[in-house]
Formats: structure tokens, sequence, C-alpha cells
């Protein structure tokens, strides 16, 4: 008897704690962080106007004129730049700019370099020459050439780029 007594609250004491133990609560909770936005940015390099020092008609042999524009960087990251004449002298050949003519060099070293963005208003002078040699003959008399630069530029990190 005493045996079927013990076996008796063994299992209401069983049952108890199986009861008891369905029934806890755990605490929980679950938290999610804001929600970020990336933004690329962007690159954007501007040219300015050519200006001149002197008039730029009437060249005479072993005449030079001395001009320059700015690069601003107008965009949101650091740029690297690179600057590259552009005359009609492969192209026409009544330009002042053909063979034996007209030469365009640059000056100060600042045809190609770096402008951050954090300043909006960085820009570098681009300096350059047009030269009518000495030895330019009668062939160049009321000759004529066109003249512009374009402005190339990437981020300064670009392993492909060269200069």
């Amino acid at each position: 008897m005493k045996t079927k007594m013990f076996m008796s609250m063994l299992v209401i004491a069983l049952a108890a704690a199986l009861v008891g133990g369905a029934t806890m609560a755990w605490f929980t909770d679950t938290a999610t962080n804001e929600a970020n936005t990336f933004t690329a940015g962007n690159l954007d390099v501007a040219a300015g106007p050519q200006t001149y020092t002197v008039a730029i008609n009437n060249m005479a042999p072993g005449d030079t004129i001395n001009g320059s524009f700015t690069v601003t960087n107008t965009g949101t990251l650091n740029l690297k730049y690179k600057v590259t004449a552009n005359t009609d002298g492969a192209t026409n050949p009544n330009s002042l700019f053909r063979t034996g003519g007209a030469t365009v060099t640059f000056t100060g070293g600042t045809e190609t370099g770096t402008i951050a963005a954090t300043d909006p208003d960085s820009l570098v002078t681009v300096t350059y020459t047009v030269a009518l040699p000495s030895s330019a003959g009668n062939a160049f008399q009321g000759d004529s050439g066109t003249l512009s630069f374009t402005v190339d530029a990437t981020q300064p990190n670009n392993p492909g780029w060269t200069e």
C-alpha cells in the first residue's frame, strides 16, 4: 500500500511539474535598427571659358599668346583630371595649327592634377601658350585655326587611368 501511495504521489508531483513548466512565461524582445540609405557620389568637372592676355588675331611668325581657363570640381567626389588640347590642324589643310604652324604647350604644370570635392570654390587655372614659330613662312599668311580643350576626370584611385 505504501508503494501505491508513493507512486500516486510521484505521478501527482510529476503532473504538477509539467503543468507548472508549461505555463511559465519567458520574457522576449526583438529590435530592428533604422534603415540606412546608401547614396553614390557624383563626379562632375567643369571647364571655364578661355581667356587671353592679348588679342588672338593677326599673329605673325615669332608671336606667342598666353591663355588660360579654369577647371572646377562641381561634384561630390574628389577627382583627378587631365587636359587635352584640340586643334583643327590634322583635318584642315589651311589651319594655322597644321604641321610647321602654331603649337600649343601647357605652362605651369596645370594640365593634370587633383581637385578636392570638399571645397566648392576650389578650382585650378590651366595655363597654356600658343606660339607661331619664327620659321613659319608665307604659307601661313591669312590662315586661322580653332583651339579647344577637353578635360577628362576620374576618381583619384582609378587604377586604369593614364595621364
